[in-house]
């Protein structure tokens, strides 16, 4: 097992709390060296469309700003949100800062020299063509190898990761550091890449791929940019998949070594499945005893060669066949193997909501579409346009049964081969107008029963062709029978364009639902932004934190909540 070293990059900003991660298109993230898009799209009053600012580029802001904070923010609420774009820190007292920096420097100053995207990326080699260039990987080395990784030579921004376990403590940063605060913050990406940041500055310190953590993955192509990680054992869990003509897909966990963060992490490969197919996925589900790999359908041409023929991921995928089946193969946490395989009609996901163990079966709630082509619809020059825009494809909220767990392990064990398909059930698909994606939940209930899922929608009141509302649904409502519209409460705000909500529980709470939702909205009345504070129980606003009017808060996925008081 190689040692995964800790070395720094740059100079070191200021030591001053956490801040944010800025993930803007590498050749464009600099305002003052990349002229910005134009809007051409206008309403009557020849006023730029509000919903557009949100894909505008936007500085770096290195020092801690101060925003205005109208409304009372709970005195608990003390931390830092950590973003995949702009991010905040709430301080004692109720005070807002707001910072960003940029992570990949090195590859937007190539870009720069060569004025073309070069490489292999996710979408479009224009970064303007599609909102995905955004918030996805570059692919790039982290698909098929080549030179060393610099510190800032890849757009890794998707994911952050607290505490890390794959990463062995640097003593001397340690000492430097001090005890407050988390161990290490890591980035992930849909690439067989991570990149560490200093969790104080945001200083990208190195990048790395899963293979400096056991040599047997150097191969792997490809890992969803969301891992699962068990709260109760902080052991980290992702699925990497290799490229050829028979695709070969690792589940792995990687664990703290039991002599402590000094020491090389252990990393275990509990299963080996293989397919004719590979998949481009994003996520994946995870119960307190299994893992499970969600095959569905956006499969690579030519065994993943494709990616190289035309430079991208997008352009490479095959067309959609109603005839393929999706899978989930179903690797038992324990014992280290694949033990069941379920079969479902054809979907595409980018997002996995929460999952559990219920009485021998496995549940599975996921943001569902009816297929990939969704990942088309999010070209810029369609979400910028006001009068002729398509509303993108929306997922919904379903529920998968994968009954009899144990049964089908009992009957694949000892045999050769993996376990035969059977069929997994339908518990429930919401109705559009519920249309859920950029899922939340209370921390406390992952891996477990739970009732409540936030998340965003789109609500086809507005002109926008994104989400303009934060959605709060009741799955105990669903289940009892209940009208789905009745099961939904919303938060909306006239030309408003809501994040991904992150949800911060209240100390000491019993109720699922006790707690907040901070999320970050694009405001296109002022052309700015704010991040809000909701009350979880009521969907109604306690707090908002301004940006300054004309400071842009670019449309970004993804976030954690660090609260002040983690233990490194």
């Amino acid at each position: 097992m190689t040692r995964a070293k800790s070395g720094k990059s740059g100079k070191s900003g200021k030591s001053s709390r956490k801040s944010s991660i800025s993930e803007k298109p590498s050749i464009t993230a600099d305002s003052s060296t990349a002229a910005k898009p134009s809007i051409t799209s206008k309403s009557s009053s020849d006023k730029p469309w509000p919903y557009a600012a949100g894909y505008d580029n936007t500085p770096e802001v290195l020092e801690p700003a101060p925003l205005t904070v109208k409304g009372t923010i709970p005195p608990w609420l003390e931390g830092a949100l950590y973003r995949s774009g702009p991010g905040y820190e709430i301080q004692k007292g109720g005070r807002v800062s707001y910072r960003s920096r940029y992570t990949s420097n090195d590859l937007r100053e190539r870009y720069k020299k060569a004025e073309a995207i070069t490489g292999v990326t996710f979408c479009q080699r224009d970064p303007c063509k599609t909102a995905f260039q955004k918030f996805f990987t570059t692919f790039k080395m982290a698909a098929f190898g080549g030179p060393k990784m610099g510190g800032t030579d890849t757009n890794v921004a998707v994911i952050p990761t607290i505490n890390f376990p794959g990463l062995m403590d640097d003593p001397d940063y340690k000492k430097k550091k001090g005890k407050a605060g988390p161990r290490n913050l890591v980035m992930t990406t849909d690439g067989n890449a991570l990149q560490e940041l200093d969790p104080i500055t945001l200083e990208p310190l190195r990048l790395f791929s899963y293979g400096a953590i056991d040599d047997s993955l150097n191969a792997s192509n490809l890992a969803p940019a969301h891992p699962c990680v068990d709260p109760d054992t902080n052991e980290y869990f992702t699925v990497l998949l290799t490229f050829g003509p028979t695709a070969l897909y690792k589940v792995v966990r990687i664990r703290q070594s039991i002599k402590g963060p000094e020491y090389e992490p252990d990393l275990d490969v509990l299963a080996e499945i293989t397919s004719p197919r590979p998949t481009y996925m994003h996520s994946f589900c995870m119960t307190k005893r299994y893992v499970v790999v969600c095959h569905w359908q956006c499969d690579f041409a030519a065994s993943g060669v494709s990616v190289l023929w035309y430079g991208n991921a997008w352009e490479s995928f095959k067309s959609h066949d109603p005839n393929v089946k999706a899978s989930f193969y179903v690797v038992d946490r324990h014992q280290g193997r694949h033990v069941a395989t379920f079969e479902a009609d054809p979907y595409y996901a980018f997002h996995t909501i929460n999952s559990f163990d219920d009485d021998g079966d496995i549940v599975l709630d996921i943001a569902a579409y009816k297929d990939h082509t969704v990942i088309g619809d999010y070209y810029i020059e369609n979400l910028r346009n006001e009068t002729g825009g398509k509303p993108p494809q929306q997922a919904m909220l379903r529920r998968y049964r994968l009954r009899n767990i144990a049964e089908q392990a009992a009957l694949s064990y000892g045999k050769k081969g993996q376990p035969q398909p059977v069929p997994a059930q339908i518990d429930f698909q919401l109705d559009e107008s519920v249309n859920f994606e950029l899922p939340s939940i209370n921390p406390s209930r992952y891996l477990r029963n739970y009732r409540y899922a936030y998340g965003v929608n789109r609500s086809g009141m507005n002109k926008t062709l994104i989400y303009d509302r934060i959605i709060k649904v009741d799955l105990d409502k669903i289940k009892s029978g209940a009208k789905h519209s009745s099961s939904a409460t919303f938060w909306m705000e006239d030309q408003c364009t809501p994040s991904e909500p992150v949800f911060v529980p209240t100390p000491n709470s019993t109720e699922e639902d006790d707690g907040v939702l901070l999320s970050i909205v694009l405001d296109g009345r002022r052309r700015t932004g704010f991040m809000l504070i909701l009350d979880a129980k009521t969907m109604k606003e306690i707090a908002r934190a301004e940006m300054p009017e004309g400071t842009v808060a670019p449309h970004n996925f993804h976030g954690v909540y660090v609260p002040n008081s983690v233990a490194a």
